[in-house]
């Protein structure tokens, strides 16, 4: 795929103001009490004053569902919807890849021939750097050591990460989950392919941005967030 091609739309988004987020699934705004498809902190995001662009749910106990957040800092939409990570991936891998595959006791979010891919997004940007995860994730770490131990069996493993973020180039985050980022490294050492694609919100779509490298420095355990 050429970079510039939309992968997704989002159809009859508005924007609304964050009051607060009682929980990790719930944002209050002035329109109401909304889903929030993403479990991460999202510090610099979601908070209070900021604003945000919603759509309506379908159903359940919220009237509409977080699509994006502003970025005063990088002076851009980020989209934070996780629900539709699977989807934007799939663009990507062969037609015919089997969804949510289970291997053992955790599942993986693709596989297609000898190939098996872990999907990650990432909302967060530091310095030009996107960096992933923003709160500790014991699924994501355990997800790198399944990829790592499937490569040394003889098997292709895919890292995907999806950067909804402007950056230069991606990294683990040693600073908030050290775990990860050891994992991380030790599926990239172990031969687990890195797929680091990036995305921007381009009116109502959602935009391929190309892809990025990782860091050079991002083998180092430093504390950047």
């Amino acid at each position: 795929m050429l970079a510039g091609n939309p992968v997704y739309e989002f159809r009859d988004t508005w924007e609304a103001r964050v009051i607060n987020r009682p929980n990790r699934f719930i944002v209050e705004t002035d329109s109401g009490p909304c889903h929030l498809h993403d479990p991460g902190r999202l510090l610099d995001l979601i908070y209070p004053g900021n604003k945000v662009l919603v759509r309506k749910s379908g159903g359940g106990a919220t009237r509409c569902r977080v699509t994006a957040a502003w970025s005063w800092d990088g002076g851009e939409w980020v989209v934070v919807d996780s629900g539709i990570h699977s989807d934007i991936a799939s663009k990507f891998l062969p037609s015919g890849s089997r969804r949510e595959v289970r291997v053992g006791r955790h599942r993986l979010d693709f596989a297609f021939d000898d190939a098996y891919v872990e999907v990650k997004g990432c909302t967060l940007a530091v310095g030009g750097r996107a960096l992933f995860p923003d709160a500790p994730t014991r699924r994501g770490a355990e997800h790198m050591e399944l990829l790592a131990r499937l490569r040394r069996e003889g098997r292709r493993g895919i890292a995907f990460i999806l950067v909804m973020r402007r950056a230069t180039c991606f990294a683990p985050n040693w600073g908030m989950d050290p775990r990860f980022s050891a994992a991380f490294r030790e599926a990239v050492d172990s031969g687990v392919e890195v797929w680091v694609k990036r995305f921007g919100l381009r009116g109502s779509e959602l935009v391929y941005g190309g892809d990025l490298d990782l860091c050079p420095d991002w083998r180092r355990e430093h504390n950047v967030y």
